[in-house]
């Protein structure tokens, strides 16, 4: 049977112009604008361009420290690329000639035992997992990913022994509707890959709901949640992501996932596993959709602080912050849930969430030394701090809470740890900061030396103010990321 191709638009920001070609059956696209081709990089020693799949395979199978191989417009067949070493001075590049214009439809490729290797540009559209085994300073940047599913698929995989340095940036990830994750971080049997870097990309539409395993991205594995990953998540976008309760879910030691914006995504933020998370400067938009989350955690000697919470509708498991109960304490198995010692929970805003602060809503165990101090809270229903198990010895200090509505604070604390007074907040753009007058400027406790700016990348100087904004009148560097600020067109 013969199938009319469908029709691929694709619209260059930088030039306004529009191209379309067939996605079923490849045809030559328009001459391409100068304005998307590659600038010249440095450490080049050869350049090779290819514009068949054989080609392309050879250059791969053969590539030497300081190769860029140009991959022409077209459609390809890749395979694997084992053994290839680049330097940090000398790298290895495929480079898509004209970005997004060369289309991987087939095969699967594998970077194993290979180092100071980047794919950048390119548009995969194939059926299987793309796999970092083993390999280290591997870069993935500026591609879009939008692989043909039939059943469970992984998109990126990240596995082996002595994988280390390697980072994941700029992409586009869309259209995933299997079970499967969009991005996985793993390792070896024993340890996780190390000192990762996943950021400023574009994760979108990923759904329905599934129990488990459709994942935005996924850090770590329980049998190995004892190993360190020093993995960062940082600066991505996530919208629409409904697949898997844990949008991102963070299974092991020492991990930071921040300056992420979350918009109308289903589920949270997790740390499943491990201890010494730090999660800070998120930005959670519900924009009033049902079961839009925040964070969820589990494990020892979490940092949470800096993030803003707004318009969420989830509770429970999809609170805008659930401090969890555990099914086990100090011990048991590495797939159940660890309950929580020493949470920090600090200058966070949250305001309009069907649920705020919830401490213990599942399982057993409830928090242990934990500390809630210098957030804002505000709602119209419920309880602002909402204690489903009582804490063992918390630390409340410096909050300020102001219920509206049917809305109550939900705890009795002096007010020199809960303040129930109004913050005064003001609407700027989809959050909102405290105004002039606020009773939160210059009223934090200060106790906490690791939050030297705010969720604005603003310093704070001085006595710092309660929640996650600081009133102030330096340069803003950061903000709640909308699709121009991230993915392969960004700048």
């Amino acid at each position: 049977m013969t199938r009319a191709p469908a029709v691929l638009l694709v619209v260059s920001l930088a030039t306004g112009v529009t191209a379309s070609w067939p996605t079923t059956s490849w045809a030559a696209p328009p001459t391409p604008d100068p304005a998307d081709r590659w600038p010249a990089a440095p450490g080049v020693e050869r350049t090779v361009t290819v514009k068949d799949s054989a080609r392309l395979q050879d250059a791969l199978a053969n590539a030497k420290a300081g190769d860029r191989i140009v991959v022409a417009d077209g459609r390809y067949t890749i395979g694997a690329m084992t053994g290839r070493k680049g330097t940090a001075a000398k790298p290895i590049t495929v480079v898509a000639a004209h970005r997004g214009r060369a289309v991987v439809d087939d095969g699967q490729l594998e970077v194993a035992d290979s180092s100071h290797v980047t794919f950048e540009g390119l548009r995969w559209t194939n059926r299987s997992t793309l796999r970092i085994t083993g390999s280290h300073h591997v870069r993935l940047t500026r591609n879009h990913f939008r692989l043909t599913e039939e059943s469970s698929l992984t998109w990126v995989l990240v596995r082996g022994e002595d994988s280390h340095h390697n980072r994941i940036d700029h992409n586009l990830f869309e259209e995933k509707h299997q079970l499967g994750n969009f991005v996985t971080v793993e390792g070896s049997e024993t340890e996780q890959s190390r000192h990762d870097r996943i950021d400023h990309n574009h994760f979108r539409n990923i759904g329905p709901r599934a129990v488990n395993e459709m994942e935005a991205i996924r850090v770590g594995r329980s049998t190995i949640s004892r190993s360190s990953g020093f993995t960062v998540v940082e600066a991505n976008l996530f919208e629409d992501c409904d697949g898997d309760p844990e949008i991102v879910s963070v299974k092991s030691n020492d991990n930071t996932v921040r300056y992420n914006t979350f918009r109308s995504s289903q589920g949270t933020l997790s740390h499943r596993h491990g201890d010494r998370g730090s999660f800070h400067g998120n930005f959670f938009l519900g924009e009033g959709k049902e079961k839009t989350g925040g964070i969820r955690i589990y494990g020892r000697d979490h940092k949470v602080y800096n993030n803003h919470f707004e318009g969420l509708t989830g509770s429970g498991y999809d609170a805008a912050l659930q401090l969890d109960g555990g099914d086990v304490d100090t011990s048991g198995a590495l797939t159940a849930h660890w309950r929580v010692y020493r949470a920090t929970v600090v200058h966070n805003t949250f305001v309009d969430n069907r649920s705020n602060i919830e401490i213990g809503a599942n399982y057993t165990y409830p928090p242990v030394d934990s500390t809630i101090a210098d957030n804002v809270v505000t709602g119209a229903r419920g309880k602002l701090f909402n204690e489903l198990k009582a804490p063992v010895n918390p630390t409340y200090a410096g909050n300020v809470a102001w219920p509206t509505g049917s809305a109550t604070v939900g705890v009795t604390r002096p007010a020199d740890a809960v303040r129930v007074v109004d913050p005064l907040l003001r609407r700027e753009g989809p959050v909102h900061r405290i105004g002039a007058g606020s009773p939160a400027v210059d009223t934090g406790t200060g106790r906490y030396p690791f939050v030297t700016d705010d969720m604005d990348g603003q310093p704070r100087a001085g006595v710092p103010d309660v929640g996650a904004d600081e009133r102030s009148t330096a340069a803003v560097v950061r903000k709640p990321l909308r699709a121009t600020d991230v993915g392969p067109d960004a700048r």
